[in-house]
């Protein structure tokens, strides 16, 4: 990994339209099949996160990025504060180099500030393995229900099994609770 890399965890509110650009160019690259959304400014899929951290390199492009929002969600009845953990991404260009570690080291740190008792996070069967190898754990039984977003970001209900990870900040794996996952609202 390059030492010419600059890392920033950002408020939302603090992203200029510039920022927003460079980071949906970078999205598009990341998410091809999606690369739709990712349109001039628009640099979120689902809920806009309220933090991102961010690696860019010397003349400000976008390298790697995630996305944190806490939000309640419901799990068997119960409501659980978590950090919503989104829109992670590397540019294909770096890809392999160990950014993506950093990338997760960092944004577990960002948790822990935002003191969330979880950091939640749902991705596709082929990545599981690196989050699982970056602390995350695998809710193998897990069947959550939330908003899908289209391009036009209208909400369409949707249930799925499998893919969703927790990572432990401030509770115990063993402490959350089972049943069925309601996150009433569109994802980060």
């Amino acid at each position: 990994m390059s030492d010419d890399i600059r890392w920033e965890v950002v408020e939302e509110s603090t992203l200029s339209l510039p920022d927003h650009e460079a980071i949906a160019a970078m999205l598009g690259q990341a998410f091809p099949d999606w690369s739709h959304w990712y349109v001039g400014g628009r640099s979120w899929s689902g809920m806009q996160p309220e933090r991102r951290v961010i690696a860019r390199d010397a003349d400000g492009v976008v390298l790697a990025h995630v996305g944190i929002r806490r939000m309640f969600i419901g799990v068997g009845g119960q409501d659980v504060l978590i950090g919503d953990t989104g829109l992670v991404a590397v540019a294909p260009r770096m890809q392999g180099t160990g950014i993506g570690r950093e990338l997760m080291t960092r944004t577990q740190t960002v948790l822990e500030g935002l003191r969330v008792p979880y950091g939640f996070l749902g991705t596709g069967e082929a990545t599981v393995p690196f989050y699982v190898r970056m602390g995350w754990h695998l809710m193998d039984d897990a069947v959550t229900t939330f908003s899908a977003f289209t391009a036009e970001g209208a909400g369409v209900s949707e249930t799925e099994q499998g893919g969703w990870l927790i990572l432990p900040v401030t509770d115990r794996v063993d402490d959350w609770p089972s049943g069925p996952i309601w996150l009433n609202a569109q994802q980060v």
